[in-house]
């Protein structure tokens, strides 16, 4: 693990306005995971030092754009990594978090000091406004590592949002960087539709792509301490006394709640839909996104923020039994074949050949047969519908590391073997591993296959059989292996050329395509 270097303890740099302009300009021949450990050790001082309220915020305001830029640098070390993070990714990831968190606490700090300075009191909607703005980072942080945040994250966020309308600024316009102004109402609600999208079923490319809409859309909702006339089965509401988001207003009990006036964003949503039959998601500002892919987002988001329910078509049930998960094509290969890869054109003769009646080794396994051997831990499934399942692991290993639309097999107790996408990740405040998985309910066979080219060898594929009539036979290879049209050598104890035809699903460690023979 590298070494950060962290600045002495109990030595203030920054305890002024001169003082924290000659600090940046230090900081700026900072190596980017050095300048992130300087700027948390100096805010923590700062928190404890008892420095004026009115200094204080000068001083914050001046780190502001040196803090946004380091952050947004580390934060590409840990989004949208496999999980369990390594050690590295895991310190990257609490640093970030200490940061995000530090300059809330910071903000919110200076609350106490509104009543006693007159100066601090004429900035009551910035401090409200980034107090509200830095814990909502703090949760898209977690979002973005596919970790869960805690309860306390949401009474921080309601805490200051009640001060806020106390103080009547909720809708005062505050500057978010040169040109761009934002209120704490829109800022608020930003992080209630964000976190109400269940953004651990989103990959980072759908967060980025909801982020650019909600920039858009979010002039379009209100919030208000009085009910609209939506149903409540429909309609969405805050309870400000609990520890938690955006809630359907037929579950909400509390007595000091908020709602949402979502209607016209429900328009937008339904006027988007159709503009994707015939504009590229970038054209409709929504960024570089395949528009299957935004189309599904929007159907989504219309139904975790508008439709009563999940948008899930079928129901789960709960359960509780154990299945041995294989994470890579490699193992997934080796639990179906039973046995170790041994590729067609392992340079045996012909008589070895004719002797392997298979792909039986007759030298032992390798390596890496070795390790897809070993690559399985056990899960429990909690839940399972006809189209998934929903899994857990108390004590999950870096052997097995998630991402989304990752390809994982799974071995059930009746010892049937299935596949499944993964389709919503998560690790808990516990450190639980939560995986939901969308099965492909067919058939699997091991076989070998190749870009048809002699001096490509052959890797591991599968062959999976058409179900029920409606999908056609496919076939999953390595990443990056599809193309239109591309031949393949196949070979499941005969050889034969197959030809890609369409691609249906793809992922970090597989591509599922159709073929036709060639």
């Amino acid at each position: 693990m590298a070494t950060v270097l962290s600045a002495k303890q109990g030595l203030l740099k920054i305890a002024d306005v001169a003082a924290t302009r000659a600090y940046i300009t230090q900081l700026a021949a900072a190596q980017p995971a050095q300048r992130q450990a300087l700027l948390l050790t100096q805010m923590q001082l700062l928190a404890e030092t008892g420095t004026p309220g009115a200094t204080r915020l000068k001083v914050l305001e001046l780190l502001r754009p040196t803090t946004l830029e380091t952050q947004h640098v580390r934060s590409r070390d840990y989004w949208d990594q496999p999980v369990p993070f390594d050690d590295d990714t895991r310190e990257i990831f609490h640093r970030s978090i200490a940061v995000w968190q530090t300059l809330a606490d910071a903000y919110e700090s200076l609350i106490a000091d509104i009543a006693n300075s007159d100066e601090v009191a004429a900035h009551a909607a910035l401090i409200c406004y980034r107090a509200i703005r830095y814990t909502g980072f703090v949760m898209t942080a977690y979002n973005r590592a596919y970790h869960s945040f805690p309860g306390t994250l949401w009474e921080q966020m309601h805490r200051l949002y009640a001060f806020a309308e106390s103080a009547g600024v909720t809708d005062t316009p505050v500057s978010e960087g040169d040109v761009s102004k934002s209120t704490i109402n829109l800022t608020y609600l930003q992080t209630l539709l964000t976190q109400r999208a269940n953004p651990e079923s989103l990959t980072l490319l759908q967060m980025n792509t909801m982020g650019r809409a909600l920039a858009q859309w979010l002039g379009l909702c209100r919030i208000s301490a009085t009910a609209g006339a939506a149903s409540p089965d429909l309609a969405l509401g805050v309870d400000l006394g609990s520890a938690e988001g955006a809630r359907r207003v037929k579950h909400l009990k509390g007595v000091n709640l908020r709602y949402l006036d979502l209607e016209g964003l429900g328009d937008k949503l339904r006027e988007t839909a159709v503009a994707l039959k015939t504009h590229s998601p970038d054209k409709l500002g929504l960024g570089s996104i395949p528009r299957e892919a935004c189309e599904t987002l929007m159907m989504n988001l219309y139904a975790h923020w508008l439709a009563p329910g999940t948008g899930r078509k079928d129901e789960r049930k709960p359960v509780s039994f154990n299945v041995k998960v294989s994470p890579t094509l490699a193992s997934i290969h080796f639990a179906i074949s039973g046995k170790p890869f041994a590729p067609p054109d392992a340079g045996l003769n012909s008589r070895a050949r004719f002797e392997l009646g298979g792909f039986e080794r007759v030298d032992g396994p390798t390596a890496e047969d070795q390790s897809a051997a070993r690559d399985q831990e056990v899960w429990t499934v909690a839940n399972q519908s006809v189209s998934g399942v929903l899994g857990m692991c108390r004590k999950p290993t870096q052997a097995t590391r998630l991402t989304h639309n990752q390809l994982l097999g799974l071995i059930a107790p009746n010892g049937n073997s299935y596949l499944g996408f993964v389709q919503r990740l998560n690790v808990d405040t516990q450190g639980m591993t939560w995986v939901g998985l969308r099965l492909i309910r067919c058939k699997a066979q091991a076989v070998a296959a190749r870009i048809a080219d002699p001096q490509i060898r052959y890797d591991r594929a599968l062959l999976l059989a058409g179900s029920n009539g409606s999908e056609p036979p496919t076939i999953v290879v390595q990443a990056d292996t599809y193309s239109p049209g591309r031949l393949l050598d196949l070979n499941d104890g005969s050889q034969r050329q197959i030809r890609l035809t369409a691609l249906l699903d793809s992922g970090s460690n597989f591509e599922r395509a159709t073929y036709s023979a060639a």
